[in-house]
């Protein structure tokens, strides 16, 4: 029943309500304009994760989980899977990037473009930081006393959240998505390793904050050992269930890419066209189609950028 009749209603909950909205409207309008080409066509179950990253971020922020977060350790921790695992993997599997490379105008294409091909971003979405952000900040907030200042300072309580959301969206972006961000896109078995490399750090928090290192509450003045342990548990088993479907997921693409690749390669060895062999799956640079026919944007790099237009200013 709270989650019917209680809703945050602070300053930061409003802002980012008002973004959610303009989001999901601008997803919308992209989808209806790229429907107006008869070519090209966009998959509904994109938009249902689209909308679904949103509804998660949407959870995180606006229902009764933001409230009862200072109240009971299992909220704070459902709020952080909201914004670590949930709302990263679904908005990355809505494929945004791809959707408005289809449809915005050039030069805003090219200022996406520029943005993603730049040496800044390409470091910071580089998996190394991407996953010592991730890692670190949540580290630091369960188990190095950060959440007791960040629970004392609303701002900076947003803050950390936000960054959580951030890092999560750019660890599991290159693993899910046909987005380009920057980098060339992962071979499966690196994205395999990546997947499964997050458990092992969401099952040692678990156990640090189950017993171990943590004989006392994360926040001794808002939540009980009990309920540090009960919040705990309800981690470990979320976010275990969460990553090990997403491997499998990433396992059944894999599969799914290879028979691809493989019936391509006998269609053209019936015409008598010799293709050379298949590239290592995940690396091709060629422009492809995804397997209901819409097209996916091919991969962009520095070289591709640097021919563009100049801009108008």
């Amino acid at each position: 029943m709270r989650a019917l009749t209680t809703f945050a209603t602070g300053p930061w909950a409003i802002v980012t309500l008002a973004v959610e909205i303009i989001v999901v409207l601008w997803y919308l309008q992209a989808v209806k304009v790229l429907s107006t080409h008869k070519s090209k066509r966009w998959p509904v179950v994109r938009t249902v994760c689209f909308a679904g990253g949103v509804l998660s971020v949407a959870a995180a922020w606006q229902s009764s989980i933001s409230p009862y977060a200072s109240r009971t350790f299992i909220d704070h921790v459902m709020q952080h899977v909201l914004l670590m695992l949930a709302a990263p993997i679904l908005l990355s599997l809505g494929a945004p990037v791809t959707l408005a490379m289809q449809t915005v105008r050039r030069v805003t294409k090219v200022r996406m473009l520029r943005f993603f091909a730049s040496r800044p971003w390409k470091c910071l979405a580089h998996p190394l930081p991407a996953n010592l952000g991730n890692y670190g900040i949540m580290y630091w907030f369960f188990l190095a006393g950060g959440i007791i200042p960040a629970m004392n300072h609303p701002a900076l309580m947003d803050f950390v959240n936000t960054l959580f959301l951030f890092f999560g969206c750019l660890v599991w972006w290159p693993l899910l998505s046909i987005d380009w961000i920057g980098r060339r896109r992962f071979t499966y078995p690196a994205r395999l390793g990546l997947s499964a490399l997050a458990m092992p750090f969401d099952s040692f928090l678990a156990i640090a904050l189950l017993g171990g290192a943590a004989h006392n509450s994360v926040d001794p003045q808002m939540y009980s050992l009990a309920n540090t342990h009960a919040g705990a548990s309800v981690f470990w088993i979320v976010t275990g269930l969460i990553t090990s479907l997403m491997t499998i997921a990433i396992a059944a693409q894999w599969a799914t890419k290879e028979r691809q690749v493989n019936a391509r390669a006998d269609r053209m060895s019936d015409k008598g066209i010799y293709t050379g062999g298949s590239p290592i799956v995940g690396w091709a640079g060629e422009v492809q189609l995804d397997t209901d026919g819409t097209m996916i944007v091919p991969w962009a790099d520095a070289g591709i950028v640097a021919d563009l237009e100049p801009l108008e200013e």
